[in-house]
């Protein structure tokens, strides 16, 4: 076997025969090697661009006296990286399409209340006017962009159009928006509704006074001719809160207008002293008041718990006992816009998220019977169309292993929400 040559000080070569010189590159091609006593010098270090202070020998500090590589020549682990990357740019599209389906979404819980059978069957909430009383919305969001406003008003500030949202750190008025009428990476569970949006809380999620959010009721049926009015908030059932006794009396004077009314029961918890029903407005009789699911259907810890009595004290009855329903509200993915990260999708629990699955429902019901008369009070006061509504919504609840099928939980409601059959009850009732 042939000797093989080793490598001796400063990266010069050693070649067995030869071990009492060393191979000096030269200054002007380095591939040029001239043998050299290894005691010797060597050139100054300054040929090869180096301090002199490095004679003698400095010669062997120079990156001439190391190994050249090829840039072809690269460890083995480097080529197969590059190879990976070259082939995920000419795959990105079909990569991209991959990923997408394992982006945090809430798809599972329209499918779940079974609304998106409804949008199957090819219904979008198109007619229907809703108006969210919240935050605001930021439409800026591309899965905004083909929502159809109809109407914008700030009632913190006193203006009109110009659509923004008063919540800078939470977006909560453009993640409920979103949750209903989104149509972009993420679809809502009515996109072709006509919405209308009255900014009456503001970044902490107070109106600053009971007139408000009133006034911003009144305004959603009265000016804009709301349909149905849903309400992500609430405040404690007492006659000191910021959404007392005129909102209350807004909120039935919609109700007796024939405009449905759906709100969070609240995030308070079981009964106790503090909240011992669901928050105002929910606790109104007509109101729809929705509580919380998590995705495996078991409550939300801080789902608000309903009183059975009125707060007059009388006994509350079918289908008006508090909450009516529960519906998907932890971990919900929706819009979000902010200063600092733009727009994006954020993650939201409470009662707020599940009562606009509960709206969006309703209006995919109201899409499909529109024109029906019995669906249109006779007269001011007429409440008859409301109730038959909340009667089939009763009925038509999934039952949680808590209850029979039919009675009321003072957490589950009449049970969690299932669209598909509410919507089909409706139309029984209709037409009897």
């Amino acid at each position: 076997m042939n000797p093989r040559p080793t490598r001796g000080r400063g990266g010069s070569l050693l070649i067995p025969g030869l071990e009492g010189v060393e191979f000096l590159p030269e200054p002007e091609d380095p591939r040029m090697l001239s043998t050299i006593d290894p005691d010797a010098p060597g050139y100054p270090a300054e040929a090869y661009g180096l301090s002199p202070d490095l004679d003698p020998g400095g010669w062997k500090e120079a990156e001439a006296a190391k190994p050249i590589k090829s840039p072809l020549d690269l460890p083995w682990g480097l080529w197969i990286l590059l190879v990976v990357i070259v082939g995920l740019l000419v795959t990105y599209s079909t990569l991209v399409t991959y990923i997408e389906d394992f982006i945090p979404n809430s798809e599972w819980a329209y499918e779940s209340t079974h609304i998106r059978e409804l949008n199957e069957a090819g219904f979008d909430g198109s007619g229907v006017r809703v108006c969210i009383v919240d935050t605001g919305v930021d439409i800026s969001h591309p899965d905004l962009s083909g929502v159809n406003l109809v109407g914008f008003k700030d009632f913190i500030d006193g203006t009109t159009g110009n659509p923004h949202d008063n919540d800078d750190e939470q977006s909560h008025g453009t993640m409920m928006v979103g949750i209903l009428a989104a149509n972009g990476s993420f679809r809502g569970a009515s996109p072709g509704i006509q919405l209308i949006v009255a900014a009456a809380l503001d970044s902490q999620g107070s109106s600053g006074s009971e007139a408000t959010v009133a006034d911003a009721i009144e305004w959603c049926w009265l000016e804009m001719g709301a349909d149905i009015i849903s309400l992500s908030l609430g405040g404690k059932p007492d006659m000191i809160s910021t959404f007392g006794s005129r909102t209350e009396l807004a909120v039935n004077s919609a109700l007796d207008n024939g405009v449905f009314v759906v709100a969070a029961a609240g995030n308070h918890g079981g009964a106790g002293q503090d909240y011992p029903d669901v928050t105002v407005p929910a606790n109104v009789e007509g109101v729809i008041s929705v509580g919380a699911t998590q995705r495996n259907g078991s409550l939300w810890s801080d789902s608000s718990a309903g009183s059975a009595t009125n707060t007059d004290g009388s006994p509350r009855s079918w289908p008006n006992q508090k909450p009516e329903v529960v519906a998907p509200g932890v971990q919900i993915h929706s819009t979000f816009v902010s200063a600092e990260v733009g727009a994006t999708w954020s993650r939201s629990d409470g009662t707020s998220d599940a009562t606009v699955f509960v709206t969006g429902s309703l209006a995919l019901i109201l899409e499909r019977y529109d024109g029906n008369p019995n669906l249109e009070p006779i007269q001011e006061g007429d409440r008859t169309p409301i109730e038959l509504v909340k009667q089939a919504l009763a009925d038509s609840c999934e039952a949680s292993t808590f209850q029979q099928a039919g009675s009321h939980h003072l957490r589950y409601g009449y049970g969690h929400l299932n669209a598909k059959a509410w919507s089909d009850e409706v139309g029984i009732r209709l037409a009897a």
